[in-house]
């Protein structure tokens, strides 16, 4: 059975990592998200970071949800193993799932 989890090794917390993923990585814009996705040359699975701006939404409450909705589309869309991939969420709104959804996909086919 498979399972939709967020493991450890998905998410992307070393800080040479992150600056070789916004360093070479392809940008592109889905609204409400601003995407970074990069291919590594190893094969382990996908790395993903969320970023939810605090001078976008003061209250933290809104921060975890955004991150939440984002985390969620990704468990349901997982990408192939071997990139990093950064979510930054662009909007001054807190968004339908189904469009952070639908901004999360656009991942796989760029």
């Amino acid at each position: 059975m498979l399972r939709n989890t967020l493991q450890k090794t998905e998410r992307l917390c070393s800080e040479t990592a992150i600056e070789e993923l916004f360093a070479q990585g392809k940008k592109f814009h889905s609204f409400p998200l601003l995407i970074v996705a990069r291919k590594r040359e190893d094969t382990d699975a996908a790395r993903i970071l969320i970023s939810v701006s605090k001078k976008r939404f003061h209250n933290a409450v809104d921060r975890n949800r955004v991150k939440r909705l984002i985390r969620a589309a990704y468990r349901q869309n997982k990408f192939p193993d071997g990139y990093d991939v950064a979510f930054i969420y662009i909007s001054n709104k807190i968004e339908e799932y189904s469009k952070i959804e639908q901004a999360v996909k656009q991942v796989n086919s760029e």
